[in-house]
């Protein structure tokens, strides 16, 4: 694991995702992203409180998708 990614997203290690939900028009506001994406804006809280919203790029320029998928092992 690269250092940049384990400064920024070791701290998840053992968290818990106990609620996702779509952000509220006042968190568009506050990222400067549009209204119309609060049907792509997700928000996963955590069990500790913090929260985890995907952007489509460091700069948080807009709304990220995120992949939910199962791993299948490549040979």
């Amino acid at each position: 694991m690269s250092t940049y990614i384990e400064e920024e997203y070791g701290t998840l290690v053992g968290k818990k995702i106990v609620a996702v939900r779509s952000l509220t028009k006042s968190e568009l506001e506050m990222f400067d992203w549009p209204a119309r994406s609060s049907t792509e804006a997700v928000m996963f809280i955590l069990d500790d409180g913090s929260v985890m919203i995907p952007s489509m790029d460091p700069e948080g320029n807009g709304p990220g998708h995120v992949f939910v998928e199962k791993l299948v092992p490549v040979s």
